[in-house]
């Protein structure tokens, strides 16, 4: 695999588009509701302690994932994992235990947990990456 670049994005970078459209062919409305929210400011990931970011592979993305304040939790400091998608071309490659593993590594300052509302077909991915089911 060519070198990985994990840095951060937003929906307005080049190849999210393509990785929106590709994503809600599968019927996965992440990527839809991460630009939506985008747009209208209501989820912008510039919380402390949340962020947005990209795997770039050749300087294409080829996934996305962040991390917010779970806004559903009445816990002050819970993190929420939020928009993990890889490209089905890239998929089993480790893109995306690397994508969580970067989000994931300064969570402690800003968080005490983390949780994520994925898809059941996600759960022996964040089961192995120490997550369990609540």
């Amino acid at each position: 695999m060519p070198p990985l670049l994990i840095a951060a994005t937003t929906p307005d970078a080049p190849g999210f588009a393509a990785l929106r459209i590709e994503s809600l062919e599968q019927h996965f409305n992440m990527l839809r509701r991460l630009a939506e929210n985008w747009q209208s400011g209501k989820n912008r990931f510039n919380a402390p302690g949340e962020t947005l970011l990209g795997a770039f592979v050749n300087h294409q993305l080829v996934g996305v994932c962040g991390i917010n304040s779970d806004p559903f939790s009445p816990q002050p400091r819970a993190g929420r994992i939020r928009h993990l998608y890889v490209s089905e071309k890239c998929r089993g490659l480790g893109i995306g235990k690397q994508l969580l593993t970067v989000v994931m590594a300064d969570a402690s300052i800003w968080f005490d947990f983390l949780n994520t509302h994925a898809p059941d077909a996600a759960y022996g991915f964040y089961r192995q990456a120490g997550f369990t089911l609540v």
